[in-house]
């Protein structure tokens, strides 16, 4: 018998031993809480109606005293328990400084009143069972085996608490029935298999239950790390778009003086030497002009201040738009630029931004391509299955896109085959903008691409043929009636080359210039002066800047033209101009476009334009790269 007991012992401890990995205390905590829901105060007390039952059977069953003492045991152990519990509920949740410790220690107490309810219902069969009645014996012996696998189920939370209600509980069973011999062995070996799939099948869901707790804190851990690092990268996105504002605006103040200053020396009469000078530094001056331009449209689209205004227009004006613009510059790289299409194909879009879209295209094959040309077709999509739209196709027969790269070259500053950053092929903006206005204007992008053979981009926009009938046809209803230059201007600027400069062109082409420093010295001025528009930065000093100088003066004075000039890049200060309706133009200004919004209607402009059509007109697409 003893070897009997030691190999028993062996194998049920080989079930429950070694332990499962400790556990985060996070787990632990949400273990314990779902065993203290099923081990509350009032369920303590449920072991005594059972017991009283027991007791009752058995006493007038066999008169023995032993009925007595085991009631006793188990009234005690019950009544003990239910105090502990309620001690417990006292203690409330514990608290996150004194996780570990205080886990150990209440799971160790809990741990103990649950041993000694598995050895007050262990000592059952030794203290109530009558020897020689075996029926008894056997319901005795079914009774407890409920008790049993229903406290498995109960404290499946825990290994520990499987173990330490039934192992005592199933050793009382086995050994009292090993002790009876005869047909007790048989049932003896029938409930150490029992026990043994209880605590094998309980091991399992513990240990489920701990694998699926680690896995949820870990993923709550992942998305806490990942919120953080969100806002890390936002709160530097933030920072870096500060920066590059100011950084911007900096910037943009001298190269517009330098800007206008050059435009004056160029309508001056220099020996031919010093003519070529001035127009190599014109040149110089557009080229850094343009590439601040083109950061700045990636900041008007993703402020929003783009606003498309989409109507009817013919391709053969925007291909003729484009050849203007592109066809010398593919010539000077010795390469064919062809655009065909049908000569009454409509299209309905934003006419200056799809002009954009596809120019922005058409410079990147120009600039990619060293042999061949460039194609530009449009045709209806019918037969490509598009119905209702017409297919613009970008084809060049240049470097190619390896498939790795091709969804990154819509980034920013993304560039295949630029290792040197050479400025020739612009700052890896283009095809973000393409991006943007993809989204903006609602008109699907996609590419194909065969390394060294070519690429293939098609752009989808709506076929408006409908509209041929009405008469409307392109962009000129976009444009402003053209108006004289103002014969008198206010210039407010802090800047005082700034104003030196407009000063300079515009006296150079018969304007009245009057220059203010601030926003009071202006009201002085107006006072005391009529002007015909008024010409304001926006960083002024003063509690008041440029843009609400301009928002009072047009409350004021409904009819007084004016333009806001302004180095401001950021994206939210980009979207306020754009809300406020107020015609605004981005330093560094060319002086052709200063001069055509100033002889514009610009006050007649819809809220929200912010001079597109005449930046539009003036810069053209090829700038954005």
């Amino acid at each position: 018998m003893q070897t009997t007991l030691r190999s028993l012992t062996q194998y049920l401890g080989r079930l429950v031993v070694p332990p499962a990995p400790a556990a985060p205390l996070e787990v632990r905590r949400v273990q314990l809480k779902l065993l203290r829901k099923k081990i509350s105060p009032v369920r303590a007390l449920v072991a005594l109606p059972f017991a009283t039952l027991l007791w009752i059977v058995f006493y007038l069953h066999t008169r023995s005293p032993g009925a007595l003492i085991w009631a006793g045991l188990v009234s005690a152990v019950a009544l003990y328990s239910y105090m502990e519990w309620k001690r417990l509920d006292r203690l409330g949740p514990i608290p996150d400084e004194r996780m570990a410790r205080e886990l150990e220690v209440r799971t160790r107490r809990i741990m103990r009143h649950i041993f000694m309810h598995g050895v007050a219902w262990g000592l059952t069969p030794w203290l109530l069972s009558p020897h020689a009645d075996i029926a008894y014996r056997a319901w005795l012996t079914a009774y407890l085996i409920g008790a049993l696998s229903t406290g498995a189920v109960m404290l499946s939370t825990h290994r520990q608490a499987v173990a330490a209600f039934c192992l005592p509980l199933g050793a009382g069973l086995v050994t009292s029935h090993m002790w009876y011999g005869g047909v007790g062995w048989a049932l003896a070996a029938a409930l150490i298999l029992h026990l043994a799939v209880c605590l094998r099948w309980t091991s399992q869901q513990s240990d489920q239950l701990v694998e699926s707790l680690t896995v949820r804190f870990e993923k709550e851990e992942l998305a806490r790390r990942l919120t953080q690092q969100v806002a890390l990268v936002e709160a530097a996105n933030r920072e870096k778009s500060r920066f590059f504002a100011a950084a911007s605006h900096d910037l943009r103040q001298p190269l517009h003086a330098i800007s206008l200053f050059t435009a004056v020396l160029e309508r001056t009469r220099f020996d031919d030497d010093t003519t070529d000078t001035v127009g190599r530094l014109a040149h110089s001056v557009r080229i850094l002009s343009d590439s601040l331009d083109s950061m700045l449209d990636v900041a008007k689209l993703d402020a929003g201040a783009v606003e498309p205004q989409p109507r009817p227009m013919p391709v053969h004006d925007l291909f003729l738009a484009l050849h203007t613009t592109y066809g010398a510059r593919a010539a000077d790289k010795g390469l064919q630029l062809r655009l065909r299409a049908p000569g009454d194909l409509l299209v309905l879009s934003d006419a200056q931004l799809l002009e954009r879209l596809l120019g922005n295209l058409i410079d990147n094959a120009v600039k990619y391509t060293r042999h061949g040309g460039v194609v530009v077709a449009a045709r209806t999509g019918r037969w490509r299955g598009h119905p209702g739209q017409v297919c613009f196709d970008v084809v060049d027969t240049g470097i190619g896109i390896p498939e790795e790269h091709q969804q990154r070259v819509f980034d920013e500053f993304y560039q295949v085959d630029n290792p040197q950053r050479d400025r020739s092929f612009g700052l890896g903006i283009g095809l973000s903008i393409v991006k943007r206005l993809s989204g903006l204007l609602g008109h699907p992008v996609t590419l194909r691409s065969r390394l060294r053979r070519g690429t293939r981009f098609q752009v989808l926009v709506p076929h408006a043929q409908e509209f041929a009938a009405a008469g409307i046809f392109g962009s000129e209803a976009l444009l402003s009636p053209v108006r004289k230059l103002p014969a008198h201007v206010l210039v407010v600027d802090d800047e005082a080359d700034n104003r030196q400069a407009l000063a300079a062109l515009l006296s150079s082409h018969g304007c009245k210039v009057t220059g203010a420093g601030d926003v009071d010295e202006a009201e002085q001025l107006l006072s005391r002066l009529a002007v015909d528009m008024v010409l304001a930065d926006f960083r002024l000093p003063g509690p008041r800047n440029g843009l609400d100088f301009l928002l009072q003066l047009r409350a004021e004075h409904p009819r007084l033209r004016m333009l806001l000039v302004t180095g401001e890049t950021a994206p939210d200060r980009i979207a306020e101009i754009r809300e406020s309706g107020v015609p605004c133009l981005y330093k560094p200004v060319r002086a052709q476009q200063l001069l055509a919004a100033l002889a514009s209607g610009a006050h007649d402009e819809p809220r929200g334009r912010v001079l597109a059509a005449v930046q539009g007109e003036q810069s053209g697409a090829g700038r954005n790269h």
